[in-house]
């Protein structure tokens, strides 16, 4: 499933920081901490931590894992990434709660640094229900997979001078019966209705290729079957 247009799956990511202080090891973890740190963010504060603690959990969490090289102890054959990113907070965690919450910041600067307003007005937008810790992260999981894959697509057709393109139509990625006709989005783009199904049907097809190579960079994957058994338990968690 490779594709030199997509970056490196996680699991080579992971990979990457067994180099140590390696220019791959330090983009490597730049691209895992960018990705993958508000999920755990939003799960600390569902657990019952206010915004400041959540920050300093969420950043004393990055640091322990690369402190402790626990990357490196990841099983790729074990499957999905969320599962083990997941495990290894509610262990540290506990670990932390068990110190009296006494936060290990690490030695040297933090690898993840978190904006506290930034992050809170992401979790304000959260359902305010009785969703566990554990289903806000699989929701959160889903749904920054869902934005990684747009931002990559809109780049994408950007890149091709089809940026105006992209954002008339991506109400048909998730059309709700109130998106704008063929005939009337054809008159925005100046094409024909004809031309605008073609033009959807390709956003479309392109957008699923996206969102399977993005999941499947978190699996290891190596067919479309695992992908789509991924893909329909995320979209389970936005239910």
């Amino acid at each position: 499933m490779a594709d030199a247009g997509f970056q490196p799956t996680r699991w080579s990511l992971i990979g990457a920081l067994r180099n140590g202080d390696s220019l791959d090891g330090s983009a490597a973890r730049a691209t895992l901490c960018e990705a993958y740190w508000y999920p755990l963010y939003a799960y600390v504060r569902r657990s019952g931590c206010g915004a400041e603690q959540a920050r300093d959990l969420t950043q004393g969490f990055f640091a322990h894992l690369l402190e402790k090289n626990l990357f490196a102890r990841a099983e790729r054959e074990r499957g999905r990434l969320r599962t083990f990113l997941l495990a290894a907070l509610q262990h540290y965690l506990r670990d932390e709660w068990r110190k009296g919450q006494k936060i290990k910041r690490g030695s040297g600067a933090s690898p993840l640094s978190i904006d506290e307003a930034f992050a809170e007005n992401r979790y304000a937008r959260e359902p305010a229900n009785a969703m566990t810790p554990e289903t806000i992260f699989q929701r959160r999981w889903a749904l920054e997979l869902l934005e990684r894959t747009l931002l990559g697509l809109r780049a994408e057709y950007t890149g091709a001078g089809k940026a105006n393109v992209f954002d008339t139509l991506k109400c048909h990625l998730a059309p709700d019966g109130n998106e704008p006709s063929s005939q009337e989005l054809g008159v925005e783009l100046g094409l024909t209705s004809g031309a605008v199904r073609v033009a959807v049907s390709r956003l479309r097809a392109r957008y699923r290729e996206r969102l399977l190579r993005e999941v499947a960079a978190s699996l290891d994957a190596t067919t479309e079957a695992e992908v789509d058994d991924e893909i329909d338990a995320l979209f389970r968690a936005l239910a």
